[in-house]
């Protein structure tokens, strides 16, 4: 090897540091990115806790009502039926009392009719 082709010490040296130096940068900027990443993951964290802990609360408060109504405990599924079923029933009644209203409405009508006749 000829003698220009010979590193120096000096030389192998820099070299040596500016890789280094430029390791530690790699490794500066990857854990700044983690310190980030484990922030934002951690902050996730923190809001699901929170949704947990309402959806509890309001679980709690649910199963405290349904207590107090004396109503039989049912499946999720029974009570979407029954549910509909009372809304079906809802809009007959509703239904059942504007035809009588409509109904006493005419009667109303008639008789106002045959009272003016009558004078």
């Amino acid at each position: 090897m000829p003698a220009s082709e010979v590193p120096e010490p000096a030389a192998e040296a820099a070299v040596e540091n500016g890789a280094a130096v430029g390791v530690a940068g790699d490794v500066s900027r990857e854990l700044t990115r983690m310190e980030a990443a484990v922030e934002t993951l951690l902050a996730g964290f923190e809001g699901m806790r929170n949704r947990a802990l309402q959806a509890e609360e309001n679980h709690r408060k649910l199963a405290e009502a349904l207590r107090d109504t004396d109503v039989e405990a049912m499946a999720p599924t029974e009570l979407q039926t029954r549910l509909e079923e009372l809304a079906e029933e809802n809009r007959r009644l509703r239904a059942a009392v504007d035809e009588g209203r409509a109904r006493a409405e005419r009667i109303r009508s008639r008789l106002m009719l045959l009272e003016d006749e009558g004078r």
